[in-house]
């Protein structure tokens, strides 16, 4: 095939042509020499090159800006007319690569999100609706601050301290059971309950305590208030050493029929008040301490002491110098005397 070539005088003034534009195959190139553009199947360019259709290029370098419908590239920034600019690769899974991505103050490097700003927040608001989820296993080396709820359907292990609720209006609801002991960081120092806000009833096996403060206890059909002890149904009241053991108040021993002074040597008193008087109920009589003459408490015995002597075989009182009758100086009728008057009266009498 022959190619025809234009030289000389003649391309110079075809080129020139004096502002008139130039068509080949009407506009598959048309030279816009008034304008000095290039359109390619484009009969009116409206830019240097105006090309309608595909172009094919091995390398293509734009000192300026490219435009490309839309879009706009200049220098390192890409640019939209719209709102919007969309990367859709091909393919069933596609994938853009990147080592690093900056959305204003959004920050996308590696597996790391994070602000470019100091001090700013890093957001994540899912539309209506929707939720955050994170799969797999979750890592906060900071603080986490939750203003809405939180629900773990998982277990939760906790370390270090724990702080829940700032003030007495919040409140902690548990339906679940405890498998743990209660134990305080330190002894003697908090409280369970106020006197504002008491538990109602506490069921325990046993307690220990060092002291134990209530105004009322009720145990069985005893109930104790104050310095009284009372049964709640009128029935009698017990108190019982265990075994062979007995019952102590104070300096006394209570143990079966028995009342011990268990301090030795001292002195066991029944002291009444006003115009009380002691009395000894029923119709039998009581016994006083018994022994003989060598047996007398001479030694310690005080005005009044009173003790019945099986040698005299009768009563007999300390006045404060000597052991004498309850009668006074007159003397009292021993057992034998009163046996001898009886014999007397017997035969007197018949």
């Amino acid at each position: 095939m022959a190619i025809g070539r234009i030289s000389g005088p003649l391309l110079k003034q075809n080129l020139i042509r004096d502002g008139v534009n130039l068509a080949f195959e009407t506009d598959l190139l048309y030279l816009d020499v008034n304008n000095s553009r290039i359109g390619v199947n484009n009969a009116s360019p409206t830019t240097d090159i105006d090309v309608i259709g595909t172009t094919r290029s091995t390398t293509l370098t734009v000192d300026n800006q490219l435009n490309v419908g839309s879009l706009h590239i200049t220098g390192n920034t890409i640019s939209s007319d719209l709102e919007t600019i969309s990367f859709q690769p091909a393919a069933g899974n596609p994938t853009i690569y990147h080592s690093k991505l900056q959305i204003d103050d959004l920050q996308f490097s590696g597996n790391t999100i994070s602000t470019t700003v100091s001090n700013s927040n890093l957001e994540f608001r899912p539309n209506g609706t929707g939720q955050l989820t994170v799969v797999g296993n979750t890592n906060i080396t900071g603080n986490l601050f939750v203003s809405g709820n939180i629900e773990a359907t998982g277990n939760i292990t906790i370390g270090g301290n724990i702080t829940i609720g700032d003030a007495l209006t919040d409140s902690i609801t548990i339906n679940a059971s405890i498998q743990s002991s209660l134990v305080p960081q330190t002894s003697d120092v908090y409280d369970l309950g106020s006197a504002s806000f008491r538990w109602r009833t506490m069921y325990v096996d046993d307690m220990y305590a060092d002291t134990l403060n209530l105004p009322t206890l009720d145990i069985g059909q005893l109930e104790f208030r104050d310095n009284r002890i009372t049964t709640k149904t009128g029935q009698d009241l017990y108190i019982d050493g265990n075994s062979a053991g007995g019952v102590r108040l104070g300096n006394f021993r209570f143990a079966d029929n028995v009342i011990t002074n268990v301090v030795i040597n001292a002195v066991t008193q029944i002291v009444h008040t006003g115009n009380g008087y002691f009395k000894i109920g029923g119709t039998n009589g009581f016994v006083p301490p018994v022994g003989s003459d060598a047996q007398r408490p001479t030694a310690y015995a005080v005005t009044g002491m009173t003790r019945y002597n099986t040698n005299s075989k009768a009563l007999e009182v300390w006045d404060g110098l000597a052991w004498a009758s309850p009668a006074g100086s007159s003397g009292a009728v021993s057992e034998t005397d009163a046996n001898e008057i009886a014999a007397i009266y017997a035969i007197i009498l018949g």
